[in-house]
């Protein structure tokens, strides 16, 4: 794994609350990151004998994991910040206390039933 590879995965890790801890204790959190890591290194490799630039290589792997070429911020993480704060502000109070406090969907058609 190069120290690219290496950095985007450390900062991946960081910005997720206690997933180094979860690391340690739990198989399928290790499994994950595992996995990521080990995709991380084979598209490295898979640019590198492509001959794509080492500039472009580094784009395309912050452009997955970051959603943005320069992979300073989650952009995936702050769509679903905004997606969160849309459905707050659009909703009326009422509408959006009764959201938050469904345990779970019901019926969509009239006729349908619950299982």
């Amino acid at each position: 794994m190069s120290e690219h590879t290496d950095d985007v995965l450390s900062r991946y890790l960081g910005q997720q609350p206690g997933m180094r801890e979860a690391l340690l204790t739990d198989p399928a959190q290790k499994m994950q990151v595992e996995s990521l890591r080990q995709t991380l290194t084979m598209m490295e490799r898979a640019l590198a004998d492509e001959g794509i630039p080492e500039d472009v290589a580094r784009r395309v792997i912050n452009r997955i994991v970051w959603g943005d070429p320069e992979g300073h911020v989650d952009v995936h993480a702050q769509m679903a910040s905004v997606r969160e704060q849309m459905l707050a502000v659009d909703l009326p109070p009422d509408l959006a206390r009764a959201w938050q406090e469904f345990p779970g969907a019901g019926p969509v058609r009239p006729d349908e039933e619950t299982t």
